[in-house]
């Protein structure tokens, strides 16, 4: 009786072994990319008088989101003109990369902070996702 179930057992491994299909050829082999592209705009829709103004751009194209960072110095900051700018910006962005519009993802931030120099700078951040 042990040595017919021993027998069974390993017949059952044997051909199950025979008929197993890797995970490799059963899975598409196909490369996702998850990185984030960090863009700075050449046309940033700046105020001619804030000089010291930047925008970045960090873009995930796999989920089609956008990180918009404003930032300048404290003393030239202005709420207003960062909005317009980085709308602006938003907006060239939609149109080269042929999406239809935006959402905001969460409701803009502010942040106000002084570098290793103790200049105090002032940096307005954006969350959007982007639709086809």
């Amino acid at each position: 009786m042990k040595k017919s179930i021993a027998i069974l057992l390993s017949l059952f491994v044997i051909a199950g072994s025979a008929f197993a299909q890797s995970t490799a050829s059963a899975l598409p082999e196909e490369k996702v990319d998850i990185s984030v592209k960090t863009i700075i705009p050449e046309n940033q829709h700046l105020h001619p008088e804030d000089k010291t103004g930047k925008i970045r751009i960090e873009y995930i194209p796999m989920s089609n989101e956008a990180r918009i960072y404003y930032t300048c110095m404290y003393v030239t900051y202005d709420e207003g003109r960062a909005m317009n700018s980085v709308l602006g910006v938003l907006e060239d962005f939609t149109k080269q990369n042929q999406y239809i519009r935006y959402i905001y993802m969460e409701q803009d931030r502010e942040k106000f902070y002084k570098d290793n120099r103790g200049i105090s700078w002032a940096q307005r951040y954006s969350h959007v996702r982007f639709v086809r």
